[in-house]
C-alpha cells in the first residue's frame, strides 16, 4: 500500500499536467503586439529561454530580447526589456510604446468592419458575375486599396481603457491594426464574392441555353 501511494505521488508530480496547474504561467509581451503565455526559465544578454506549453506538456524554446515590450511573471510582477534608444530606432518611451500596442491588441480584439467587408462582397459578386478576367482580378484590390483612404472610428465599447484616448501612440496602434483587418476581410469578402458571382453567372447561362 505504501508503495502504491509512494508511486501515485510521484506520477503526480511528473505529469506534464500537474505542471501545468501548479505551475503559475508568465505572458511575454511581444513588440509585434502579440502575447506568449510560457514559463520563464531564464535570460542572456541577447535571448530568453522559456517552456511553451505543447499537448499537455512543455517545449523548450528560446526568443530573442529585442523583440520583447515586458514580460508579466506568474507572480504578478512586470519587467520592461524595451528601452528608448535613438540610435536602435527606438524613438518612443516604454510608456508610448506600451499604449500603442494595447491599441492593436484592442483593435484585433474589438474593431469590426462589417459595412466594409458586406461592400466587398456586392463588389467581388458584381465583377465574378461579368466573368471578365481583368475585372475579376483587379476589383478586390482596388477596393480594398480603396479603404485605407479612410478614416478609422474608434468606437469607445472597442477601448479597453477610454484613458488610452489621449494617447497618440495608442491611436496610432489602433488604427495600424484595424486598416490591417479591414484590409484582410476586404480582400476575403471580395474573393468569396467574386466567386459567387461567378457561379451565378454560369448557372444562369447554362439555364438560358437549355431553355432558349
Amino acid at each position: 500500500m505504501k508503495n502504491f501511494l509512494f508511486l501515485t505521488f510521484i506520477f503526480l508530480f511528473d505529469s506534464p499536467v500537474y505542471s501545468q496547474i501548479a505551475v503559475p504561467l508568465d505572458t511575454v509581451f511581444l513588440m509585434s503586439g502579440k502575447t506568449l503565455v510560457v514559463i520563464l526559465k531564464d535570460s542572456t544578454d541577447e535571448k530568453l529561454k522559456m517552456l511553451v506549453p505543447k499537448k499537455g506538456g512543455f517545449k523548450a524554446d528560446f526568443i530573442d530580447l529585442d523583440l520583447i515590450y515586458s514580460v508579466k511573471y506568474g507572480s504578478g510582477a512586470e519587467v520592461v526589456f524595451y528601452k528608448q534608444d535613438t540610435l536602435f530606432g527606438n524613438y518612443f518611451s516604454a510608456h508610448e510604446v506600451k499604449c500603442f500596442l494595447q491599441g492593436e491588441r484592442d483593435a484585433r480584439a474589438s474593431f469590426k468592419s462589417s459595412a466594409w467587408s458586406t461592400g466587398a462582397f456586392i463588389t467581388g459578386f458584381a465583377a465574378g458575375y461579368t466573368q471578365n478576367f481583368f475585372l475579376t482580378l483587379l476589383t478586390p484590390f482596388i477596393y480594398s486599396g480603396a479603404s485605407t483612404f479612410l478614416k478609422v472610428k474608434i468606437r469607445p465599447g472597442t477601448v479597453s481603457n477610454p484613458s488610452y484616448l489621449k494617447y497618440d501612440t495608442y491611436l496610432l496602434g489602433y488604427e495600424k491594426e484595424a486598416r490591417h483587418h479591414r484590409i484582410f476581410q476586404s480582400l476575403i469578402c471580395g474573393g468569396i464574392g467574386i466567386v459567387s458571382g461567378f457561379i451565378t453567372s454560369s448557372i444562369i447561362i447554362d439555364y438560358n441555353r437549355s431553355h432558349p
